[in-house]
């Protein structure tokens, strides 16, 4: 009999955010080997805690108390969630400080970059911990198209092409670098066989005049305009671990990122660092175009990756 493990997820079908894709993709790898619940009255041998998501203090103070294990998946909150869950007091942000306050009931922390582990410890944690980056399912995120129940490579930019640029956000939060992108949309021209798009939400009367623009697509659509375009701009501030940034890794794109939270850290070799100069930096990438690409198709972003290691963990305290 598989043991069995509560998760605390809301399974949501359709355009949604990022963690979405990956806590699909973990729970997907996870049924393999357990039986997962989202029932937290139910019974199970082990909790694994998701950040704040349809969870409390009391919450976890009950599985605690039932004599259950706890891993507890940390993320910041400085560029997500509500306007409370983003505030700070004291240097401490707000959904980070009620993240914190779990530790004395949970087993094992799991951070998500470097990054994370360095500012939830300047808030306070201490604690077991690993640092496990997010992995994509590269069943949708990956560099075959289907074509006629077949699968062929996806085509990657040849010099005298249109060079696409892809700009992703799931949320209108300003910190996803909406300021940036009204910038580059207002000097933009559609010259230098270059084309720029974006999808996803937006703040409110937020317009885009010279980027094209897409209203949020689901994953599988969303990977195929991965696959379709060239590089990754990425200018969001604070990320714990962009999954935008590891599916589009995995689907063969560089990405030209801002140098803010954990963004280095997750694209690695894979892209630059933005200048606020975007014809120069496209320039660089260009340039170095096929190097980039096979950096990315040799990343371990991979949920084939990332949930062995989510496992071990496991094993390690599962009752």
């Amino acid at each position: 009999m598989k043991k069995k493990i509560f998760i605390n997820r809301k399974v949501v079908k359709g355009p949604w955010g990022g963690e979405n894709s990956f806590m699909g993709a973990l729970c997907k790898f996870l049924e393999k080997n357990y039986e997962l619940t989202t029932n937290i009255d139910s019974n199970f041998n082990l909790a694994l805690i998701n950040a704040l998501t349809l969870i409390n203090y009391e919450d976890i103070k009950k599985i605690y108390k039932r004599g259950i294990p706890i891993i507890h998946r940390k993320t910041n909150f400085i560029a997500s969630g509500s306007e409370k869950m983003r505030s700070k007091k004291n240097g401490i942000v707000f959904g980070d400080k009620k993240q914190i306050d779990f530790d004395k009931f949970v087993s094992h922390s799991i951070f998500q970059s470097k990054f994370s582990k360095k500012t939830f410890e300047s808030e306070g944690f201490k604690g077991n911990y690993s640092i496990i980056k997010n992995g994509a399912d590269e069943e949708k995120f990956n560099i075959f198209l289907k074509r006629f129940f077949k699968l062929k490579k996806r085509g990657f930019w040849q010099k005298n092409d249109t060079f696409k640029i892809l700009i992703v956000s799931w949320s209108p939060n300003l910190n996803k670098g909406f300021e940036s992108y009204k910038e580059i949309d207002e000097n933009f021209k559609n010259t230098n066989n270059i084309q720029i798009k974006f999808i996803g939400n937006t703040p409110k009367n937020f317009k885009l005049k010279n980027i094209l623009y897409s209203k949020p697509l689901p994953h599988k659509k969303l990977a195929k305009e991965y696959k379709s375009s060239h590089a990754l701009l990425y200018l969001s501030k604070h990320e714990t671990c962009s999954n935008t940034i590891i599916e589009a890794i995995n689907c063969g794109l560089p990405v030209i990122y801002l140098n803010s939270g954990s963004n280095k850290e997750i694209v690695g070799n894979c892209g630059i660092r933005y200048t606020g100069k975007l014809y120069e930096n496209l320039e660089v990438v260009q340039k170095n175009y096929n190097l980039l690409v096979k950096n990315c198709l040799e990343r371990d972003l991979k949920i084939s990756k990332v949930g062995p290691l989510y496992d071990k963990i496991i094993k390690k305290y599962i009752k």
